[in-house]
């Protein structure tokens, strides 16, 4: 009896710490099965010609080698420079507020502003949201706060200057961007390292406390710049049970 009594009581405690570990729940995620999108995709910032599209990557393509491995891929066309020269595509999360959303992206030439979005905004075309982006140039990450024709950053981080990245990112690399959105407070990571460093990015005026999320790809003098997106994830934090 002691001994069913030693393992009873064993059980019992796996059960009560399985029961509080929380941990990453995908909602939905964009892996361009066999060739085709998984999600349906919305176009954002008043350019309905621009959408997400599949590819299916050549072998001579730098980006082939992509981190899933199916050598298919997402891709964020930017419009002409007379059409704006942007592409936003979104999806929506449903009822979700606060969740985390990441990818893979390739840095390609670095020639555009490109990244993701979250809390954007259907109700004005998507004009208003925030981005986790990295800049044209490979040197430059920032969050900012789109306000339909501007924008504000929130948070910069130069990567020469900011450890473990002691220089620009590489172009031709892929790299993975991931932002948390809970409630006005927003953190950032960049290659598995969070560049908010455990103290959230608070947007203390007017925050949007819900939207979409979605890709993004931006110059205004540059149009047709293609940017691969591979492995989007939507996610929410489930909390102790």
């Amino acid at each position: 009896m002691r001994l069913a009594s030693r393992i009873l009581l064993l059980a019992s405690a796996v059960l009560v710490l399985t029961a509080s570990t929380s941990g990453a729940v995908p909602i939905f995620s964009e892996h361009v099965t066999g060739g085709f999108l998984d999600l349906v995709w919305t176009p954002g910032f008043n350019t309905p010609q621009r959408v997400l599209q599949p590819l299916t990557m050549d072998p001579l393509d730098p980006a082939y080698a992509n981190p899933s491995g199916d050598h298919t891929v997402a891709v964020a066309v930017n419009t002409h420079p007379d059409s704006g020269g942007i592409i936003m595509s979104v999806v929506d999360p449903g009822a979700l507020a606060d969740y985390t959303w990441e990818s893979h992206m390739f840095t390609g030439a670095g020639n555009t502003r490109r990244g993701l979005v979250i809390r954007a905004n259907p109700a004005n075309g998507f004009t208003t949201a925030y981005q986790f982006v990295v800049e044209s140039g490979l040197a430059q990450v920032r969050f900012r706060k789109l306000t339909g024709q501007g924008a504000t950053t929130l948070a910069s981080w130069f990567l020469p200057t900011t450890p473990p990245f002691n220089a620009a990112l590489a172009q031709n690399t892929w790299i993975h961007l991931k932002v948390n959105a809970v409630g006005d407070d927003f953190r950032c990571w960049l290659n598995g390292v969070e560049l908010t460093g455990g103290t959230p990015i608070t947007d203390a005026t007017a925050p949007y406390l819900t939207g979409w999320v979605g890709l993004y790809n931006f110059r205004f003098d540059l149009g047709l710049v293609p940017v691969y997106f591979d492995g989007a994830i939507l996610s929410v934090e489930d909390g102790p049970t």
